[in-house]
């Protein structure tokens, strides 16, 4: 039986979580991903919770959420490596990316660079805080946003720190504890 997605090739800019969870759908439905980072890898790759693997450069949430996918390290802020990237979107249906607004196109690989090279180019850009408007230039991690949206104050507060009081981040981001870190 064929997959949905087979045929279809994705170059896939997306770190952390939430996105690279979104190309992991596609590849599981046949997508060929090719999932660019540079070239220390992101930070995903050393986060919890197998600290062995962790240092290994392949975390088990990493790891989850990136099967299926053909990797390439690219240090993006270098000519060559920007030369590569457009050549894959050359051949690419869609490309996927999670930075800031801005910072593909000061790279020289955004919508309007890329579609140029490659008209038929499906452009997904997703942030956390949107294209445009107030926020639009500021980072989405899961503690800002869990501190922005009020959940922290529903979650208890920590009594292991010795800033007893700070609230406790909610779920399993990564990290145990309050919203010092502790």
């Amino acid at each position: 039986m064929t997959k949905p997605f087979a045929g279809i090739r994705i170059l896939d800019f997306t770190q952390v979580f939430a996105d690279p969870f979104g190309s992991y759908q596609l590849a599981l439905l046949g997508a060929d991903v090719i999932k660019v980072e540079r070239l220390a890898g992101e930070d995903m790759r050393r986060g919890p919770p197998n600290k062995d693997w962790s240092a290994r450069n392949l975390s088990t949430a990493w790891m989850a959420i990136n099967a299926n996918k053909r990797s390439l390290g690219l240090e993006l802020t270098k000519p060559k490596a920007i030369e590569i990237a457009k050549r894959l979107a050359s051949q690419a249906d869609v490309v996927m990316e999670n930075f800031r607004p801005g910072v593909m196109d000061k790279l020289g690989i955004g919508y309007e660079a890329l579609s140029a090279i490659n008209p038929r180019l499906i452009y997904c850009a997703v942030s956390g805080f949107g294209q445009n408007g107030p926020e639009r230039a500021t980072a989405a991690y899961d503690g800002k946003i869990q501190a922005m949206s009020g959940i922290m104050s529903v979650t208890g507060e920590c009594r292991d720190c010795d800033n007893a009081g700070p609230p406790i981040a909610a779920g399993t981001s990564g990290r145990r504890g309050c919203a010092t870190g502790t």
